[in-house]
This record gives structure tokens, C-alpha cells and sequence, in this order.
């Protein structure tokens, strides 16, 4: 049953259709797709809405049809070609969202506009069931209803909050594919097969042979691919940095301030540099890459947590995915 029956059905009130006052709000284009990328409750936002509009912004220059984004001045920027993001009322959206072309969004009161005012529409549902909370108005073959991967039988949260965020689920070209079947388009073949936690974190991996100027919010120097101090020292200058290394280093970076963490992998780990780590306080992770060894490693460290790794197994397993 939709909310809206069951408020209709314990009040005692009929459904009737809404009466709408919308506002005009000038726009630099007749045809645009309107995208609202978030909602009230954090769980609903989705996280890959660039990856969705990387995939058919071709799609929409081809048919002549610009992007615009509404929604809170805080929301994500899509860079979209129109950025209204905290610059209308909801009368002004009302409008906006009239006079689209096709709507793209989120769980939200824009989404409900837009099938009230019967416009082509793709909408992502998570934390509850879609037939309960969708669109009530308009035509449903109008309407791309997408409810996210439960596996296994898995039921909605019905949750205010959800880590991970079950509507991250849904692969970009679920909906990319979703918008362009409303637009009579051909399908785009691309397949996820794997998104991490730390897909959209701000991070770069550095192989130091080389000197390099890249920052990021996060950048990991693979020691373990290329073992040179002399150029850790250059990136250290101007960078704070996780380090993955497979042998000891000097104890003068260890007292730098400049390394946040420290990953430790290797077949068997060096006491004495396993100590320094352990005077400088710095946050570390102690991996085994041998399962000949790890027994003996873990006995040999007992005061820490020694991780195993066996590269063969991670293969097959990411294969899997």
C-alpha cells in the first residue's frame, strides 16, 4: 500500500489530485534534463550521479538537451550546464521541474513533482519499499522506478541511517540506461563490476622513482614497489602521507611528523624497525604476505595484530566480483 493510502485510509479523507501554484523562473534553454542529486535524509543520497551523467552527457549533446541541477546550495555539484542549487523557492522549482524534459533524481519532493506533472523520470529508492513511497501521480510508463540490490531476501532498513548506503547499490548504467530508454535511445554497454568504500575518496597511490607534485587528501607511497628513500624524503617536503613498504626505513622519516600511517607488509618483519614504529606512535598495520610464516610471525609479535595477505586468493576473490 502507498503512504498516501494509508494516510487516506486512517484519516478517513479521499486521494484527490494536489493543486500545484508553481512560479516562472527563467531558464537560458527550452529542453533540459532536470537532476536532483539529494535528499533530506543522507542515506538517499546517491554518490555516483557524476559517473551517471559522464555516461549519457553525449547522449543529451546529440539531442540538444542541456543539464541543469536544483536542489540545496550544499548538494553535490554535478556540473551540470544550468547550476540552480539554492538559488530557487519551491514554487520556482515547481516550475523548473514542470517544464523538464526528463527528471533525474533521488527519494524527494522534486521527484514526486515530476510525476505529478507526468514527466519522463528516473528516480533510485532504498530504505524503503518503491511501491510504498514512488510517485503516486502520472503515467507509470513515464516513470523508471529503480529499487536497489537485496540480496539473500534482504528487506529495506527503514532507516533514517545506513553505512554502507544500501542505494549505492545501484550501478551508474542502471540508470544512465534507465534515462536513455525514455528517450528512445540505444542502450550504452558498460558493466560495473566493482565499487570500493574509497572509490570516491580523494587518493593517490605514488610509486617513488621519479619527483612527482601531486597532492591529494590522501596520498599512499608504495615503498613496496620501488623502495627509494631519496625520493620519499622529496615527497615528504610538501606532503603529509600514508607509506607501503616491505622493508625498514631510516628512522629520521619516522620522526618527520609527516607520516600519518604506515602499512607493513612483507614474509617476516624486522624487530628493530618494528620497535621504532612502535616509539613514534605512528597508526600502523602489520600484513604477512607468507603462510609459511605467519604462525611463527604472529607468535614472534604477539603485542600486535599481524593481517595476512595471500595474493593468489585476493586475485581470485576480486575475480569473483
Amino acid at each position: 500500500m502507498h503512504l498516501i493510502e494509508r494516510y487516506a485510509l486512517s484519516t478517513g479523507l479521499e486521494v484527490d489530485n494536489p493543486d500545484i501554484s508553481h512560479l516562472f523562473y527563467p531558464t537560458a534553454c527550452n529542453e533540459y534534463v532536470c537532476f536532483h542529486a539529494s535528499s533530506k535524509d543522507n542515506l538517499r543520497d546517491y554518490d555516483y550521479w557524476d559517473e551517471v551523467k559522464e555516461l549519457i552527457d553525449p547522449y543529451f549533446k546529440k539531442l540538444n538537451l542541456k543539464t541543469l541541477q536544483i536542489g540545496l546550495e550544499k548538494d553535490p555539484n554535478l556540473k551540470c550546464d544550468i547550476d540552480l542549487r539554492g538559488r530557487t523557492n519551491i514554487r520556482q522549482m515547481a516550475y523548473l521541474v514542470k517544464n523538464c524534459s526528463l527528471f533525474l533524481g533521488v527519494d524527494s519532493f522534486p521527484a514526486h513533482l515530476a510525476g505529478f506533472y507526468n514527466r519522463k523520470m528516473v528516480s533510485i529508492y532504498s530504505n524503503s519499499f518503491a511501491a510504498c513511497v514512488r510517485p503516486y501521480w502520472g503515467n507509470q510508463s513515464n516513470q523508471k522506478i529503480i529499487e536497489t540490490e537485496r540480496p539473500n531476501g534482504e528487506k529495506p532498513s527503514f532507516s533514517f541511517s545506513e553505512n554502507p548506503k544500501t542505494v549505492n547499490r545501484v550501478k551508474p548504467e542502471l540508470i544512465a540506461n534507465s534515462a536513455l530508454d525514455l528517450l528512445e535511445q540505444k542502450p550504452i554497454k558498460y558493466k560495473t563490476l566493482f565499487i570500493g568504500n574509497n572509490y570516491k575518496s580523494n587518493f593517490a597511490e605514488v610509486i617513488p622513482v621519479e619527483k612527482t607534485t601531486i597532492k591529494a587528501d590522501l596520498i599512499d607511497v608504495r615503498m613496496d614497489y620501488a623502495h627509494n628513500e631519496y625520493w620519499l624524503k622529496d615527497i615528504l617536503e610538501r606532503n603529509q602521507v600514508e607509506i607501503t613498504l616491505s622493508k625498514p626505513i631510516h628512522s629520521n622519516f619516522l620522526k618527520s611528523g609527516k607520516i600519518k600511517k604506515i602499512v607493513y607488509k612483507a614474509d617476516s618483519f624486522d624487530q628493530n624497525f618494528l620497535q621504532e614504529i612502535k616509539e613514534s606512535s605512528i597508526p600502523h598495520v602489520l600484513i604477512c604476505t607468507s603462510s609459511e610464516n605467519l604462525n611463527r610471525e604472529r607468535a614472534k609479535n604477539f603485542d600486535y595484530l599481524v593481517n595476512h595477505l595471500d595474493i593468489k586468493d585476493l586475485i581470485k576473490n576480486n575475480k569473483k566480483r
